[in-house]
């Protein structure tokens, strides 16, 4: 999403690409030379902009960064996850995350194509160890893994599905990029007044997942050597 870009962006110190389709921020992160870009809401539209991505390589490493949905309990607002797996719902296969030398990743996320608030639903992924759910990576991971390119997931957790903040109007108020759709945010705020502070609640917890995961992230490029 456009904030998630945002936090990695300021995270890397990284400078605006003019007249890149693909990559709109690039910049040197230690010995590394990092390009970042959006991809997108969703599994597929990660595929596809992943694709587009490493069309462009090679490349070593691709991180995915930003924020995730927590469905383990023991993780508040602001928590890091780097998951060592990573499975698409409902039955998707299990890929095995190749992070950096100096990152020892642990858990499972789980990548949906919608919301995951039903706790019928998200409950059994909890109880077999995925802590957290977004909705890109097992996608990213997908094209990474037949390209033979190595891959990590860097995701903070912005909210939870027990606080019950994000429901199926509140998803609907964000565009397929992930930016805010403003035309159906100020309806959504005419019908609903009292929710002005929820969502300004939900934005600043996304704002502090986001840079959780980004500063993370490009700490790990800092003590990764590549050679």
């Amino acid at each position: 999403m456009r904030s998630e870009l945002t936090a990695v962006v300021r995270a890397g110190g990284l400078k605006p690409t003019k007249g890149d389709s693909v990559f709109s921020h690039a910049g040197p992160v230690g010995t590394w030379s990092v390009e970042a870009g959006c991809i997108g809401m969703g599994p597929a539209m990660a595929r596809e902009a992943t694709e587009r991505m490493l069309a462009r390589g090679p490349f070593d490493h691709v991180m995915v960064v930003g924020i995730a949905g927590g469905l383990d309990p023991a993780l508040p607002v602001g928590a890091l996850v780097v998951p060592s797996r990573v499975q698409l719902h409902p039955d998707g296969p299990v890929r095995h995350a190749r992070p950096l030398p100096s990152r020892a990743a642990e858990g499972g996320l789980t990548t949906t194509d919608g919301l995951f608030s039903d706790e019928s639903i998200w409950r059994p992924w909890l109880e077999a160890g995925f802590g957290a759910v977004d909705m890109e990576a097992a996608g990213v991971a997908e094209v990474c893994e037949s390209a033979g390119v190595d891959w990590s997931v860097y995701r903070g957790i912005s909210d939870r599905p027990d606080e019950h903040i994000v429901d199926e109007a509140v998803f609907g108020l964000s565009k397929p990029d992930g930016s805010a759709d403003m035309v159906a945010v100020a309806r959504y705020l005419a019908r609903h007044p009292g929710r002005a502070k929820t969502l300004a609640h939900l934005n600043r917890c996304m704002g502090v997942a986001a840079r959780v995961a980004a500063e993370a992230a490009f700490a790990d490029l800092l003590h990764s050597s590549f050679s």
